[in-house]
C-alpha cells in the first residue's frame, strides 16, 4: 500500500486481510520517500528502498500531498512493480475536468461540464451553456468538500470569486435534480462488487457517506453495471468507486474515485472488500 496517510484504519484492515490470505502486506509511507527519476529509484532516508520483493502496489492517493504519492508510484511502475491503478489514470480520476473529457470521449453519460478560472468569464459561459441551477466543484474535490450548488448568476459569481481569490480552479456542472441521492458501485479488475444507495439528510444535496448520508445496499441492476464498467474503462482504472446520480428517467456518472474508501460499502453489502483487493494485488504480482 502506498499512501501519505499510513495511520488510517483501512491499511490495518488490508494488512489483516493479507495475513489471513498468507500474503505479506506492507504499508509504504510516501512522505518518508523521495523519488529519483533517472535512474528510477526510491530513497528512504539516505538509502535506496529495496523493491525486489514487492509484487504489486495499491496506490491510495488522497488530497494530502497527492503529487508526492504519484511520484513514488511513477518510480515503482518504472521498476516493474505492478499496480491496480496506473499513475496517469489516477491523475485523470482526481481531476473533474479530465474525468469529464474521458467520459465524453467514451460516450458515457455525465453532467455537462464547463471549466475555467476567471469568475466573470466562467459565470457567463456557464449561464449560456448550462443555465441554472448548477454545481461548482473544485477540480480535485472529494467527499463533497468544495462542492456548492448555485441557483442563479449572482450566487455563482460570488462562489467563483471566492475560489479565484484563493487560487483554486473549478468546474461547473449542470445540476441533476432532485439531488440528495446517489448510488456507488465498486469495480475491481472489471468486476462490479456491488452497489449502495446514499441518501443525504434533509436540506442537503450532497449524498456523501462522509457527510452523514444514510447508506444501504441496493440491487446491482444492468444499468448500474453498464455505467460503472464503462466509466472505469474510460479512465483505465483497475479499482474505482463510481458514483451515479439520477437524471430524468436514468442515471449518469457523477464522479469516478480512483482511491475509494469502502467502510460504508462493506458494512452495507457484506462484501469483504479488503480481502478482494488483496487477492487482486496477489494476482497482479503473480502470487
Amino acid at each position: 500500500m502506498l499512501t501519505a496517510r499510513p495511520e488510517l484504519p483501512v491499511h490495518r484492515e488490508l494488512r489483516d486481510a493479507g495475513a489471513a490470505a498468507g500474503v505479506r502486506v506492507e504499508v509504504l509511507d510516501a512522505l518518508a520517500l523521495a523519488a529519483q527519476e533517472t535512474p528510477p529509484r526510491l530513497w528512504r532516508g539516505g538509502a535506496p528502498l529495496a523493491v525486489a520483493g514487492l509484487g504489486a502496489v495499491l496506490p491510495r492517493v488522497g488530497n494530502w500531498r497527492p503529487e508526492t504519492v504519484l511520484a513514488a508510484l511513477d518510480v515503482l511502475r518504472a521498476l516493474g512493480v505492478a499496480a491496480l491503478n496506473e499513475p496517469d489514470a489516477i491523475r485523470v480520476g482526481r481531476d473533474h475536468w479530465r474525468t469529464a473529457r474521458a467520459l465524453a470521449a467514451a460516450g458515457v453519460p455525465h453532467p455537462e461540464t464547463v471549466a475555467g478560472s476567471e469568475p466573470e468569464a466562467l459565470a457567463a459561459a456557464t449561464a449560456a451553456a448550462l443555465g441554472f441551477p448548477v454545481v461548482v466543484k473544485q477540480r480535485a474535490s472529494r467527499r463533497g468538500v468544495g462542492v456548492i450548488r448555485c441557483a442563479g448568476a449572482a450566487e455563482l459569481e460570488a462562489v467563483l470569486d471566492s475560489l479565484w481569490r484563493v487560487g483554486d480552479e473549478a468546474v461547473v456542472q449542470r445540476f441533476c435534480p432532485p439531488g440528495g441521492v446517489s448510488r456507488r458501485v465498486l469495480v475491481l479488475d472489471g468486476e462490479p462488487l456491488g452497489a449502495t444507495e446514499h441518501r443525504a439528510a434533509a436540506g442537503e444535496f450532497r449524498a456523501n457517506a462522509a457527510r452523514g448520508a444514510a447508506v444501504r445496499a441496493v440491487v446491482l441492476d444492468d444499468e448500474l453495471t453498464r455505467l460503472a464498467l464503462a466509466a472505469t474503462a474510460a479512465l483505465g482504472l483497475g479499482f474505482a468507486g463510481v458514483d451515479l446520480i439520477p437524471d430524468g428517467d436514468g442515471w449518469v456518472v457523477g464522479e469516478v474515485n480512483p482511491s475509494p474508501g469502502w467502510a460504508h460499502f462493506a458494512a452495507a453489502t457484506g462484501v469483504p472488500v479488503a480481502a478482494r483487493v488483496v487477492a487482486a494485488l496477489a494476482r497482479r504480482g503473480g502470487r
